[in-house]
């Protein structure tokens, strides 16, 4: 054991300085040459909503991110780096037309791992140490065809019955109190292959008094092997001046797949907020679904559940807060309870304080409670505290999960997702996480941050340790 400590400690140290240096080197000179402004009339871009033509400097704004990721666990490490764009343009043709976009930059700085590493991951399953994903890139153009509608076109982000990426197009159209949308195209995704599967789907939204909206929205996906049409009906309404309600109500293939119903009171006056939530899943879904939800793979069949939660907030003056909570998670059928599928009950009690001894800093004093069969029944401490010192915001903690997946850090779902060993993957159980975060603001618009997290479980490895070294900047 003292032999492999030493090893870890020698890795971490080379590993250390080889990192810093490049991303030393990284954040030096990239931001310089793609974000530094002069007055030179070269950075200024002609506008085209005017037939006179006229300049202006921000035509684009958005965030730029560089970000290095360690992982160690006993005597396995890994070690990768990401860079994150993301922008959106000013409008221009008439007012009529902006551009989006948003992707992701990896390189794999340590080579492949193992077939058989701790850390392997989808960035070891490419052929080469890097790769680019686009996770949206769309031209937004306005009133195309008549007043008050919008047309979308390129890749996007579908929110409606299911949140659904695809290479297409949607349509908006608004008529007095309805709203109306129509979409299609070829699904993708950042995660596996969906072999040319097409999305359509369309939706209509109407409110018909002033304190009621109601959404009726459908989504039909076809693949070689199955086609699912979902359904969802979703209603707001303001009960009382403080008081919300939400339903929703979906069907899968004829079937009713889940409803939710949620009821939200919020008194700003009194500082205080309350919500209460029924949720409930109402027919086992596997394979027929595989295409909506890629998680099926990794869990198995959903089985149906019911989960009940409660939570509120009362803030005490300027300086203290409370927050407390209850979720009672209970599986229909006890004989389909699985690794992923369990019953449990969760009480939370939080205390919040502002400015007390240290100015300008926040420490949050969390107790929770825990009762799930066979697995764990105690009490557990957390805290996080926040002090900001000058360009300086500092802060640590400590926290505790009853669950999370073996696999962790910025690649987690895609682990899961593109693992070669899904029949392995199983949850972490009784995590004890550690934390400490430091951030120093450059600019007003840039900062570098650092992030150190350390996790003790019961589950093999029992010892995690992740690093992130961060710099971002918007423009």
């Amino acid at each position: 054991m003292a032999v492999r400590k030493h090893n870890f400690k020698m890795q971490v140290k080379l590993s250390l300085s080889k990192i810093v240096t490049v991303f030393s080197l990284f954040i030096t000179f990239i931001p310089p040459v793609l974000f530094a402004q002069t007055n030179n009339t070269s950075n200024t871009i002609t506008g085209l909503t005017e037939s006179n033509g006229f300049t202006y400097n921000n035509f684009v704004s958005g965030n730029f991110k560089a970000q290095y990721e360690g992982r160690w666990a006993e005597d396995e490490d890994d070690h990768d780096m990401y860079e994150y764009l993301r922008f959106k343009t000013k409008d221009f043709f008439n007012n009529k037309v902006t551009i989006a976009g948003s992707g992701r930059l990896s390189e794999d700085l340590d080579g492949h791992e193992s077939k058989d590493g701790a850390f392997r991951d989808i960035l070891d399953t490419y052929d080469r140490s890097y790769n680019g994903r686009l996770y949206y890139l769309y031209a937004d153009i306005k009133n195309p065809v008549i007043e008050q509608s919008n047309l979308r076109l390129g890749r996007q982000y579908q929110y409606s019955v299911e949140t659904i990426l695809f290479d297409g197009a949607k349509y908006e159209q608004q008529l007095g109190p309805v709203a109306t949308y129509a979409f299609g195209g070829m699904r993708t995704s950042q995660y596996s292959s969906t072999y040319f599967d097409t999305v359509a789907g369309s939706g209509v939204s109407v409110r018909p008094f002033m304190d009621t909206i109601t959404n009726l929205d459908y989504v039909r996906i076809i693949d070689d092997n199955y086609i699912d049409d979902e359904v969802g009906f979703n209603l707001w309404q303001r009960i009382y001046e403080d008081l919300n309600f939400y339903g929703r109500y979906t069907v899968l293939n004829t079937l009713p797949k889940d409803f939710l119903v949620k009821l939200s009171w919020d008194k700003i006056d009194w500082d205080a907020s309350l919500q209460l939530s029924y949720f409930r899943f109402l027919h086992s879904i596997s394979e027929q679904s595989n295409n909506i939800s890629p998680f099926y793979q990794i869990l198995g069949t959903f089985e149906p559940f019911d989960l009940i939660s409660l939570t509120g907030y009362k803030g005490l003056g300027e300086k203290f807060g409370i927050s407390s909570g209850v979720d009672h998670r209970s599986v229909i059928d006890k004989g389909d309870e699985n690794t992923f599928n369990r019953d449990y009950n969760r009480t939370f009690f939080s205390f919040m304080v502002n400015n007390v001894l240290l100015q300008e800093s926040k420490v949050t004093f969390t107790a929770e409670y825990w009762n799930t069969k066979g697995v764990d029944h105690s009490a557990d401490l957390g805290v996080d505290f926040d002090k900001k010192i000058g360009k300086f915001d500092i802060g640590a903690g400590t926290g505790y999960s009853l669950y999370k997946y073996n696999f962790d850090g910025s690649s987690g779902l895609e682990s899961l997702l593109d693992s070669e060993y899904t029949r392995d993957i199983e949850q972490k159980i009784n995590v004890r996480t550690y934390y400490m975060r430091v951030k120093y603001l450059l600019t007003k618009q840039s900062d570098v941050s650092l992030r150190w997290s350390s996790e003790v479980s019961d589950t093999d490895p029992e010892t995690y340790h992740q690093m992130l070294l961060s710099y971002s900047t918007n423009f």
